[in-house]
């Protein structure tokens, strides 16, 4: 009871602090300076990462495969090695984010991989490209619990939400990048002789995006601050403003501290498996489409290029689709109706993908599938508003991004390639995950709505117990 009245008298003192500093500080034109610092480097971070990821997408229409001799299940396994060192290298980079500033372990991250991409233009073997894959894979499982925290930094619950949402518009980005990058790039000599060392094609798109990534790292590494008291283009009441918001809204990231209490707390909350289990059954549709869209497109009979060009259109989709359930979160739509709402298109995009034989309602199928990426930023954004604690909070987020990483080595082992063009195994697995995501969508709600009754019945009885033990 003594605590309760404590963290009344806490509150109190917050919001009384915030009252006066909202005198002295422009919230609006406040949190416009933090925008503009924080928020383009967080997309240009998981836009170029997305690309990188899905570059191997457009290079298998470019020859990839012919060029380096593969064959069989190897294009698959250059997807799942990936994703195999993603989760493999999760805890060690939670562990990293841990122990040093979150911008310098990101930012070095990001450098290397870039590098790491720039290397892949001149592979002339699948095994060298097999190395390189893992190598990134490593390097970009840090890119989801390091935005989670940077966001958590710097924004409240409310403002993380819309935040979370713009950064993961990048997605829809990259695939609208991408697409125009891989039509691009096909312009170039075709590098059909291995023997010749043509430069074309995929080459190029390899080279272009990992020199990108290179500025992204050097401005990462430069312009993110490692705290809010390292922000220089901060005056000291504007920190104190967004620190006490923080601390009102239970949101921040607190103290660096190791608490391996907290690990155990978050493995052994089950909110957190089923979140889990929604990113598998979500991921692995949207995970399938990222790597191999352009190759199913290609199976409809388009021609390379055009398969490129008509890949586009998923990324429009895309930011369609998070921006809609992010907005309609903030006008008050409850999360995990936003997931089912946009879980129905995606069904809808299955269905017309795996058994319509006209290869426009198909390509339909393809562009509704696009749905099922937004769910992931709703996700992003539970684990980091309603997880307090440092320690918890990082990883609740390396258990997502594993899962995320689980579903991505799943998704390209389900393209066979005996079943060219048509993949059938591929599109009943993107329709039954997604079937199965409803299901868990509304269990996860009945344990979150039993959760809230019984917290909310147990302050009821305290605070009436406090109410009887005061003084009349």
């Amino acid at each position: 009871m003594a605590d309760i009245e404590k963290a009344e008298t806490t509150t109190v003192a917050l919001q009384a602090m915030l009252a006066s500093q909202t005198v002295a500080v422009n919230r609006p034109q406040l949190y416009r300076k933090i925008d503009f610092r924080i928020m383009p480097l967080m997309f240009m971070c998981y836009f170029y990462q997305f690309l990188d990821k899905i570059a191997i997408n457009y290079a298998n229409v470019m020859r990839l495969q012919h060029n380096l001799g593969m064959r069989g299940q190897n294009f698959s396994w250059l997807a799942t090695s990936f994703f195999l060192a993603y989760a493999l290298a999760e805890f060690p980079q939670a562990y990293l984010l841990q122990r040093f500033p979150v911008s310098k372990v990101l930012g070095l991250n990001v450098l290397v991989w870039g590098v790491t991409l720039c290397c892949s233009a001149a592979v002339r073997s699948f095994a060298t490209l097999l190395a390189l894959r893992v190598v990134l894979g490593a390097c970009e499982s840090v890119i989801v619990p390091a935005l989670v925290l940077v966001t958590s930094t710097w924004y409240t619950k409310r403002q993380a939400c819309g935040r979370t949402g713009l950064w993961f518009c990048s997605i829809g980005a990259g695939q609208v990048v991408g697409g125009l990058i891989g039509f691009a790039a096909q312009h170039g000599s075709e590098d059909n002789d291995i023997a010749r060392g043509a430069f074309g094609g995929w080459r190029i798109m390899f080279l272009a995006i990992g020199v990108f990534n290179l500025l992204v790292a050097a401005a990462v590494l430069l312009w993110l601050p490692d705290t809010l008291d390292a922000a220089r283009f901060l005056a000291a009441d504007e920190k104190a403003y967004v620190r006490a918001a923080l601390a009102l809204d239970q949101g921040s990231n607190g103290r660096q501290v190791f608490r391996p209490r907290a690990i155990v707390e978050a493995l052994a909350d089950p909110a957190v498996w089923l979140l889990t289990l929604i990113i598998v059954l979500t991921v692995i549709p949207s995970g399938v489409i990222a790597t191999f869209s352009a190759t199913l497109i290609h199976g409809f009979g388009y021609t390379a290029k055009e398969s490129a060009l008509l890949n586009m259109p998923s990324g429009v989709v895309s930011i369609v689709a998070t921006l809609f359930s992010t907005f309609a979160i903030l006008r008050g739509i409850p999360r995990w109706l936003a997931i089912l709402m946009l879980l129905i298109p995606t069904m809808i995009g299955a269905g017309l993908m795996s058994f319509y034989n006209e290869k426009g309602g198909s390509l339909a199928g393809i562009y509704l599938i696009n749905f099922t990426v937004a769910p992931t930023a709703l996700v992003f954004n539970l684990v980091g508003s309603n997880t307090s604690g440092y320690t918890k909070k990082i990883t609740s987020c390396a258990a997502i991004a594993i899962a995320f990483s689980i579903a991505n080595i799943i998704g390209p082992q389900t393209f066979q390639a005996r079943e060219a063009p048509g993949y059938i195994s591929a599109k009943i697995t993107i329709f039954a995950t997604n079937g199965a995501a409803i299901f868990v969508t509304i269990l996860l709600r009945i344990i979150y709505g039993r959760r809230n009754r019984q917290t909310a019945n147990a302050r009821e009885a305290q605070l009436a117990a406090v109410a009887r033990e005061k003084p009349r």
